[in-house]
């Protein structure tokens, strides 16, 4: 396994699915506002008020994911999201009033918030528990990959029809998670591993996965870890356009070529850190990040030349970091879970980037309004206590000092390794 990724014969129904459902995402998610504006008289702000509530749906939705995915398991609870989103777009096409969208975005985000609970779940039934991170890298390949090209579908769409093109958009969005649900159903491979059943005969309960409170810490670290990448997004490209007069087409930029990066990235990334233990890759991610945002910080005191190629130096860093953590948390996070309570972990660790979403638009904005330094000094020293974090909680939570890529052993094993973590 020499790029670091799994053997997926036999999975590409799955794999086929989770790509056709990113592709509908990319096609609907850089017009998601613009939609409803150009198709139906509603205002600008009943848009945005509408599905500003429907977001705050997340948090308790996420928590009743958890429960349907312990109930029924990862695989169904992923069809489930699928076909509600399905119909939640579908309805997109009808919309005529605030209230029907209202309860339109309600469906969408009631099945995204059930995906995401799942979806790692249904990795680790696949990954049969062990070796989980290069089947993440190979699936957030696939999906950056179909969001790359859903974004560039959609401009063309909307560039050549029109009023028309968004109504393609959302229709062919609908559609995507039907035909990922069909797939997912038709899957065969991944089912839970039976030592889960026979090593765990506790019922799934909230209780176990919140008396567990070296998970909760983790929980809590995973804020930083959203609000840090999530701060990117909503900041940097104001800030470059802004605070530092770059050109209107740098943000563009920036995103594209986070999107690329994310695509073309996930395979390199896992090669390089497998073998390596988790808490040490983690703690090298958050050094990577806090220097991705120190170069954005310098972009305020250089000549405008020195800051493209710095804001481009930023985006690697941060991608590097969002590729890191996208592979190794749900894996933790998995492992973490018994058998039973899979779910509710995976969506006790959805809350924290729901938390993130919250916080991060309105932290940022008021730091913004400070400076350079007000702005990017904290996130700064965010990274560095997320470091520090890590190395506290690494004792009490076993699954963190695993070796990523490698089958679990247990301390003694591990301490007879020799030690290779040069990151």
């Amino acid at each position: 396994m020499r790029t670091g990724l799994p053997n997926a014969r036999g999975r590409k129904r799955l794999l086929g699915a989770l790509s056709i459902d990113a592709l509908g995402t990319g096609l609907f998610l850089p017009f998601s506002i613009l939609y409803f504006t150009a198709t139906t008289d509603l205002a600008l702000s009943q848009v945005g008020l509408a599905l500003s509530i429907a977001a705050f749906v997340r948090i308790p939705a996420t928590a009743a994911a958890g429960m349907l995915c312990d109930r029924f398991g990862a695989r169904t609870t992923v069809i489930v999201s699928n076909l509600a989103q399905a119909v939640g777009f579908g309805n997109y096409l009808l919309v005529n009033s605030f209230g029907h969208l209202l309860i339109a975005a309600l469906i969408v985000q009631l099945g995204n918030s059930a995906f995401w609970v799942a979806y790692p779940a249904l990795v680790h039934d696949v990954a049969g528990g062990e070796n989980q991170e290069p089947w993440f890298a190979l699936i957030t390949a696939l999906r950056n990959a179909g969001l790359a090209v859903g974004a560039g579908g959609a401009s063309v769409a909307v560039a050549v029809g029109g009023t028309n093109g968004y109504t393609a958009i959302v229709a062919v969005n609908a559609l995507s998670f039907a035909v990922a649900a069909i797939l997912t159903r038709l899957d065969r491979s991944g089912r839970a591993p039976v030592a889960d059943i026979d090593e765990t005969p506790e019922r799934a309960s909230w209780a176990s996965a919140l008396r567990d409170r070296p998970f909760l810490g983790f929980v809590v670290l995973n804020i930083g870890f959203a609000l840090l990448s999530i701060a990117f997004v909503v900041a940097v490209p104001v800030f470059l356009v802004k605070a530092v007069q770059l050109p209107q087409w740098m943000p563009g930029t920036i995103l594209a070529v986070n999107a690329v990066l994310g695509a073309i990235g996930a395979t390199p990334v896992v090669a390089a850190i497998t073998g390596r233990r988790r808490d040490r890759t983690l703690i090298t991610s958050q050094t990577i990040i806090g220097l991705g945002f120190a170069a954005v910080l310098c972009c305020a005191y250089v000549p405008i030349a020195i800051s493209v190629c710095l804001a481009l130096v930023a985006v690697v860093l941060v991608t590097t970091t969002e590729l890191i953590q996208g592979l190794v948390v749900p894996s933790i996070v998995n492992e973490c879970a018994t058998g039973p309570s899979r779910g509710r972990y995976n969506s006790l660790y959805q809350m924290a980037f729901s938390t993130g979403d919250i916080i991060t638009p309105v932290l940022m904005t008021m730091l913004l309004a400070h400076g350079p330094a007000a702005t990017w000094i904290p996130l700064v020293a965010v990274a560095a206590l997320d470091m520090v974090g890590i190395r506290l909680i690494a004792s009490r939570l076993p699954a963190l000092r695993h070796r990523i890529g490698r089958p679990n052993r247990s301390e003694s094993d591990t301490s007879r390794i020799i030690e290779a973590d040069g990151l």
